[in-house]
């Protein structure tokens, strides 16, 4: 029962419902710009609108259309409180270092308030609070481990023990003035921004390479140059990183989210998260276009190393039906993200080679407050000049960030065990996937059904269509040959090393490859 309710319905975010509102088109033409940005979700878009508020000239380009992977599949929860970090943080790097990284979320909170007071932007804001919650004795020690990290960086918090969801936890570190909002309606408004202003933003634009090293020739997928003083990365995994390694130093992970249409009638609902590390549970509600919504997510996993991705579907709807009077599931969609070796995302300059090339990614699925402020972090680098809002980042807080932050900031020796572990799997699925394949014949494939399989012999990425049509492809990543897996959930085929995605038709969707699958003729 629960996979038929998930199958009947299509893999559509909440927040995508009705598009983004814009009309663009791909690249078509050599071009020049001062900066480019490469990736139009938060990040990208934020950075745009900062830098054009600067009058400083701007392109912003994506891969496929804007908002349409991480950002616009999104919880869209604003909030400090990403778990249980800051008590890693402060074991790991000290008290000051915690204290930066909780500044950091709050400039990033503080930049998406005042740009909404500034134009009155209509996206569904709604303040609340935000909770980490503890289901056994064992888990309220852990949660009393953070509160103490919070006392030590002077953060109020209160530890609860009612449960106002009947989620069936014992304990809960509450945290007043969160927010959430609809972010896609948030950055609908920078695009139109953007476009009102000239700023050139081209979909279905994918860049693969940096060619030089000031001013930068930025080669796109279909062999379009844009030359650039400055390139901001901001495509989620990085399309190019100088050498520097990233496909061992970012795990990729996918998670799931499932919207239900609720009478709830709380007027302050807050925001939870339970304490799972491997597959946590996430809960919001949202009052979108005059329906009240129960935005249930989590279940996240390393991409392509799940026997069936609509397990995870069910589990969410197993977990919204046990604890909310809901009946049917409207919305389900997924995101990427990806975790860095120490929980700290990298944002800052690529490398000494490359100083005016800037990177954002590993927000360990905290993107709505890590990309907001990885944005204002890296347009102050880029040019020193005033900005039209009243709160900034100040001299010396941006030196202290840029060092925390900092791509280059050599985090591996320190966290050698979390590096070792993440690779090892790494390896191990490198292996696993050579000798694994579906045991089903392409006969037996059903219309919109796919699999890694043997034909003739030879082992292929197969899928057959709505029209009965099938499609062959290499079941080789590109990046770094690995094997892919089927995605029973998402209809596209996922490498289990490094992250990367493929639509049934062998087009890249997101992750490190830069290349389409090949064709295979059968």
């Amino acid at each position: 029962m629960l996979n038929k309710l998930v199958l009947e319905n299509p893999m559509l975010s909440l927040w995508l419902k009705d598009g983004i509102g814009v009309e663009l088109t791909p690249l078509t033409e050599n071009e020049q710009t001062d900066v480019l940005i490469v990736g139009a979700g938060i990040t990208g878009i934020t950075a745009a609108y900062l830098l054009t508020k600067q009058n400083i000239d701007v392109m912003l380009i994506d891969k496929r259309t804007p908002l349409s992977l991480a950002s616009g599949n999104t919880t869209a929860k604003f909030t400090f409180q990403h778990s249980l970090i800051y008590h890693q943080i402060m074991d790991n790097d000290g008290a000051d270092q915690a204290i930066l990284y909780y500044k950091a979320q709050m400039e990033g909170m503080r930049l998406v308030k005042d740009i909404i007071q500034e134009n009155n932007i209509e996206c569904d804001f709604k303040q609340t609070y935000a909770c980490v919650y503890a289901k056994d004795q064992s888990e309220i020690e852990t949660l009393k481990e953070e509160q103490k990290a919070y006392e030590n960086m002077n953060v109020q918090s209160d530890l609860i023990y009612e449960d106002p969801h009947n989620l069936g936890y014992k304990a809960a570190l509450k945290v007043d003035d969160q927010f959430e909002l609809n972010p896609v309606k948030y950055l609908r408004f920078m695009l139109r921004y953007l476009l009102e202003h000239n700023v050139r933003i081209y979909k279905d634009t994918m860049a693969v390479d940096i060619k030089s090293k000031g001013p930068y020739t930025v080669e796109t997928k279909d062999r379009y140059n844009i030359e650039a003083n400055s390139v901001i990365v901001a495509s989620g995994y990085p399309f190019f990183d100088a050498n520097s390694m990233y496909f061992a130093r970012l795990e990729p992970f996918r998670s799931y989210l499932t919207a239900y249409g609720t009478k709830n009638t709380q007027s302050n609902e807050g925001m939870f998260i339970s304490m799972e590390e491997a597959a946590p549970y996430s809960i919001r509600f949202s009052d979108t276009d005059g329906q009240r919504y129960l935005l249930v997510g989590g279940q996240g996993h390393k991409v392509g190393q799940k026997e069936s991705e609509m397990a995870d579907y069910e589990s969410l709807l197993h977990f919204a039906f046990t604890h909310f009077n809901v009946e049917q599931v409207a919305y389900r969609w997924s995101a990427q993200d990806y975790k860095s070796v120490d929980l700290i995302p990298y944002i800052g300059r690529l490398s000494s080679d490359y100083e005016n090339v800037y990177i954002a990614t590993g927000y360990n699925k905290w993107g709505m407050t890590n990309g907001s402020f990885a944005a204002d972090l890296i347009t102050s680098m880029i040019k020193e000049k005033e900005v039209t809002r009243e709160e900034t980042i100040t001299q010396d807080d941006k030196s202290s960030y840029t060092e925390l932050f900092n791509p280059s900031r050599g985090e591996i020796p320190s966290n050698m065990g979390s590096f070792l572990k993440a690779n090892l799997n790494v390896a191990k699925e490198m292996v696993k996937s050579k000798f694994g394949s579906s045991d089903i014949e392409l006969s037996e494939l059903e219309p919109n059904q796919g699999a890694v399989m043997r034909i003739a012999g030879k082992k292929v990425a197969a899928f057959r269509d709505e029209n009965g049509e099938v499609y062959t492809h290499s079941k080789v990543c590109p990046h770094m040959g690995c094997d892919l897996e089927y995605n029973d959930a998402e209809k596209s085929f996922d490498c289990p090393c490094h992250g990367s995605r493929f639509s049934a038709r062998g087009i890249v969707i997101e992750g490190p490859a830069l290349k389409d699958l090949e064709e295979e003729d059968i």
